[in-house]
């Protein structure tokens, strides 16, 4: 692990996103990157002589605001190193910068969490990243999540896909950090695995081989969503994991409306790892 990138605002979903951080990767060598972004759309009623000014000043403003902050982070916390960007940009383009610029390891963001049939668990601003983002894995923490030591992994798949080293890569590294136990489920609605989901299966048993796994196949209860989320809750699990993929659970979630998408309401932090052909 080197180089985490968090997109922060001030808010409390940012600050309990780099406080997440801080905790899950204690004692983990690595450099914190805080981004800031603004939109630089200029005004036509000033002039362009006032609208640079204008840009400017905000510039300024919010690169003290975070200049401040890394000083306090780094005078209190010691065991990371803290770095900070603005920019003036829209949102994924400045994520996507900076995971080249910086040889981003994951990126981490926060979201509000679904509390009602009208709201979405996952943000726009954070579903715009994960669109966006293919180069690396994208870890979500809901705003009222409070870091548990990470005991067990829960990793959702339905074998529809072979599975490369390098999208693994990351959740290998953070389960032999963290020693955790890592249970692959299966959702799909299928009795039986076909000759290719076996192959897969057979795959990922050999890509995760040294760590401490166990595979089981989940049996519906209503819905993906409902199931999922009951056994998460009745094993107590600390991290749920998806492959951002079109075959999978998540991206058929994507594709659902909003009332179905808020049925997906994770208490817990969400990894989605990038798919890498």
């Amino acid at each position: 692990m080197k180089n985490i990138l968090i997109p922060y605002n001030f808010s409390e979903v940012a600050i309990n996103a780099l406080n997440y951080t801080k905790q899950l990767f204690k004692d983990v060598e690595a450099t914190i990157y805080l981004l800031d972004v603004y939109i630089s759309q200029p005004s036509e009623l000033l002039s362009d002589e006032e609208n640079e000014k204008w840009f400017n000043e905000m510039d300024n403003e919010i690169e003290d605001e975070l200049k401040y902050l890394i000083d306090v982070l780094r005078r209190e916390d010691t065991s990371f190193k803290y770095d900070y960007i603005v920019a003036s940009n829209s949102l994924t383009k400045a994520v996507t910068n900076t995971i080249k610029e910086k040889d981003i390891d994951v990126v981490i963001t926060g979201t509000k969490g679904a509390k009602s049939l009208t709201e979405i668990f996952i943000g726009t601003n954070t579903m715009k990243i994960i669109n966006a983002v293919n180069e690396c894995p994208i870890l979500v923490v809901p705003m009222n999540y409070k870091y548990k030591a990470l005991h067990q992994i829960v990793f959702s798949t339905n074998y529809k896909r072979t599975f490369t080293v390098r999208e693994l890569q990351f959740l290998v590294n953070l389960t032999t950090i963290k020693k955790s136990l890592i249970e692959v489920v299966n959702l799909s609605e299928e009795s039986f695995l076909s000759e290719n989901q076996q192959r897969n299966k057979v795959k990922l048993r050999e890509l995760l081989q040294e760590l401490n796994v166990v595979y089981k196949k989940l049996d519906w209860k209503d819905s993906e969503t409902l199931t999922l989320e009951n056994h998460i809750e009745e094993t107590e699990s600390e991290l749920l994991v998806l492959i951002n993929h079109k075959y999978n659970f998540f991206n058929r979630l994507l594709d659902e409306n909003v009332i179905k998408k808020s049925a997906f309401n994770s208490k817990i932090p969400l990894l989605i790892l990038p798919e890498i052909v």
